[in-house]
């Protein structure tokens, strides 16, 4: 009986595709379906179970289709929901499936795996010994979350040299802090977006206007490398500050309501200061959109390494008993219509990053350095500053940038 109705259930999911597609032979494949499942039942070595044969069956429908698309068991579906919410405990990576490979595309800034030097391109073979090849993308997410403390060791294949080393991480909570700014010269800001959550657009502008409080901004780093992506909005509304006309970003999909075109608004200041993006392979989905309008509009410098090239739109459809399904929908185009799918979005300044050698500046003599010097009356001290850390002076890949930037000032804007 458990069958009959494990059956029933999934002709009825099914029930609408049947019935528009009865003539090229869907129905008759139901039908092959039902008689397989019995036959299983009925002659198996081992008393089956139906459910999990019948999970298991969607699952494989659903995965064949690309890389993106999956059946969400509850406890996937829910942690999905959370990841916009921003927060979650676990090891900290962002995953995709490259080449049916379990592939990092980013360790999140200050998680246990950036730490453990885990980096864009390595590929995750096993989670506590359980291979990923035999799992899907979401069931091996599900085995490296858990309790903050709790230990995970990871088995991992290094793009870099091709050696695989296992990892032992302590799992922490990971709040998705989406962006973080520091001041890298007077009128020269630095924002580092990591990730587009519920209130990605909403700081980036606090964190612009906390800089134009402090003076005027003559030009800003904006980095998106090893941001993963996340909402769509959130990269609309950051685009939309720079931009007062124009498509910042369009999606096609086969039937006319996943047709959609997103355009600069103009009611609000829209920012005219000079920006180099910085992108990498570890850039995809949203911030490939930001990387996109920038670069097509001629408002923004891109500098860096080709980024991921994850252009395709999903849309998770809630189901019943807490599943939901990530079913890609359409893909995305930037204002020029071109694809970002498997492209990428090409810098205009090719750079790889190279960490720099840091050496401490000299200290010349100056005259401020001599005894019983004259001090002007009335001079102020200035400001401090945004401090920008020691690892900014040392990435050579910010260092261009705001060097670009300098110049662009120097020699006026024209």
């Amino acid at each position: 009986m458990k069958r009959v109705y494990m059956i029933v259930t999934l002709i009825a999911l099914l029930v609408p595709f049947a019935a528009s597609a009865a003539e090229n032979g869907t129905y008759r494949n139901l039908r092959i379906f039902t008689d397989v499942i019995e036959e299983i039942e009925r002659s198996y070595v081992d008393e089956p179970d139906s459910e999990k044969l019948i999970e298991e069956a969607i699952k494989g429908m659903v995965n064949s289709l690309d890389p993106h698309s999956a059946l969400l068991p509850p406890q996937a579906h829910s942690e999905l929901q959370e990841d916009t919410r921003g927060r979650f405990s676990g090891v900290g990576l962002v995953l995709a499936i490259r080449n049916e490979k379990l592939t990092v595309v980013s360790p999140i800034e200050g998680s246990p795996a950036k730490e453990a030097g885990i980096r864009n391109g390595d590929v995750i073979i096993a989670v506590d010994g359980e291979k990923t090849a035999a799992l899907t993308m979401e069931e091996s997410i599900t085995l490296m979350r858990g309790p903050r403390g709790s230990m995970v060791t990871l088995t991992v294949l290094q793009k870099q040299g091709g050696k695989e080393v296992d990892l032992t991480l302590r799992r922490d909570e990971i709040p998705l802090q989406s962006v973080a700014h520091y001041e890298l010269k007077r009128g020269f800001p630095f924002i580092a977006v990591t990730s587009f959550n519920d209130n990605t657009a909403r700081d980036f502008e606090a964190a612009l206007v906390a800089h134009e409080a402090r003076g005027p901004v003559k030009g800003l780093v904006l980095d998106l490398r090893d941001n993963p992506g996340g909402i769509l909005q959130q990269a609309v509304d950051m685009v939309d500050l720079f931009l007062d006309e124009g498509v910042i970003v369009s999606i096609k999909g086969r039937d006319e309501e996943q047709r959609q075109v997103w355009r600069a608004t103009t009611e609000k200041a829209v920012r005219s200061f000079p920006v180099v993006v910085l992108i990498n392979g570890g850039s995809a989905s949203a911030s490939e959109i930001v990387a996109g309008a920038m670069k097509d509009h001629k408002r923004g410098l891109i500098l860096g390494t080709t980024s991921f090239g994850k252009g395709s739109v999903q849309n998770i459809i809630p189901l019943s008993d807490g599943y939901g399904l990530k079913l890609t929908v359409a893909l995305y185009y930037t204002p020029s219509g071109v694809s970002i799918q498997a492209r990428g979005i090409v810098p205009d300044v090719e750079l790889p990053f190279q960490e720099m050698a840091f050496t401490p500046e000299e200290k010349h003599l100056a005259e401020r350095d001599l005894p019983n010097h004259i001090e002007v009356s009335g001079a102020q001290e200035e400001e401090p500053l945004l401090k920008a850390p020691e690892r900014l002076r040392r990435d050579n890949q910010v260092q261009r940038a705001l060097e670009l930037l300098l110049s662009r000032d120097i020699f006026g804007n024209g």
